[in-house]
């Protein structure tokens, strides 16, 4: 991949330049130190959706065990990233002219504020994980994209899903949407037979079906997109929807 920094360039396409350079070194850097690191986040979602240009961020959020820490420290700070330990992970960022980029790192496990829930990393979470291409957003960098190892799609899902916020549920309706069939059910649910979530996940999913109903799909999907969510679409997220939740109903 080569890089050009363009003085032309918008700062908003600078930034998100910036950005994926940098993903693409933190992924480089953690394979050869071999250190268990994969993305989530909104750039998990970009990877597992299609098209791609709603869902900007330049914020990068990773997932990594708390035996790797030590070297991604060495990583972040090539880099020039700030590195603060949390109670539950890690966080930094790097200044970028007048805007910020910010980094989160879960370790071990995730945690979601809006519930209080957490989900411990499944065994197999590193292993299953893929390189996927992560594409740029917007216009002006169009072409461009990283090749990044990237949590599974179950497990994007389910984080997703755990959440009360309104932006992960439009960004688990998507990546369900576009990426179904690279989904395996019967791992989504064995992990969320995991920490109680197996009931958390059916209340979830159900309420999406009950958001489809109510027309509430279409206002999120709008408020996020900016396009109508036709007829069609309804039609093939109530089937997938209804395909998950079966099967968290069979025990």
């Amino acid at each position: 991949m080569i890089w050009v920094l363009s003085l032309e360039k918008s700062e908003e396409s600078r930034l998100e330049l910036i950005s994926l350079k940098d993903l693409e070194r933190i992924n480089e850097a953690a394979q050869v130190f071999r250190i268990d690191l994969i993305l989530i986040g909104g750039y998990a979602v970009r990877a597992y959706t299609n098209p791609r240009s709603w869902r900007f961020t330049k914020d990068m959020d990773f997932l990594t065990t708390s035996r790797d820490l030590g070297g991604l420290r060495g990583v972040f700070d090539v880099l020039g990233y700030s590195f603060e330990r949390t109670e539950f992970g890690l966080k930094g960022g790097k200044k970028v002219n007048k805007d910020f980029i910010e980094l989160h790192v879960s370790v071990d496990k995730v945690i979601d504020w809006s519930t209080g829930r957490e989900y411990r990393l499944p065994e197999d979470i590193f292993a299953k994980a893929d390189n996927v291409r992560v594409k740029a957003s917007l216009e002006e960098n169009k072409g461009l994209d990283v090749q990044v190892k990237v949590a599974p799609i179950e497990d994007v899902v389910i984080m997703k899903l755990m959440t009360e916020r309104p932006r992960d549920r439009f960004d688990a309706i998507a990546v369900i949407l576009d990426s179904f069939d690279y989904l395996d059910v019967l791992r989504f649910k064995e992990n969320c037979n995991q920490d109680d979530l197996h009931r958390h996940m059916c209340n979830r999913l159900e309420s999406v079906l009950a958001d489809i109903r109510r027309g509430l799909v279409k206002e999120l999907w709008r408020e996020f997109t900016g396009r109508e969510f036709i007829r069609q679409q309804q039609v093939d997220l109530r089937a997938k929807i209804n395909k998950l939740v079966e099967a968290l109903r069979v025990f």
